[in-house]
């Protein structure tokens, strides 16, 4: 990282790096959804919903990054 310890450049994430954010962050939405789902349902299954596609495009977004970068 460049900098202090505490200090943070968004260029210092790399491209795999942030991949694997969107997907936690695509598994949080959905447990958020999932627990939601038991005291406001259409809400809940909206976010689970979201959350899969969310978690999914990282995936998906990884395959593509290997594919244009010719690897």
């Amino acid at each position: 990282m460049s900098g202090s310890e505490g200090d943070f450049d968004p260029a210092d994430l790399e491209p795999i790096g942030a991949m694997i954010a969107v997907a936690f962050t695509g598994a949080v939405i959905g447990l958020v959804g999932a627990g939601l789902a038991f005291f406001v349902g259409d809400l809940g299954l909206a976010l689970i919903g979201v959350g899969a596609v969310v978690a999914l495009s990282s995936p998906v977004a990884y395959v593509r990054l290997r594919r244009l970068s010719g690897s």
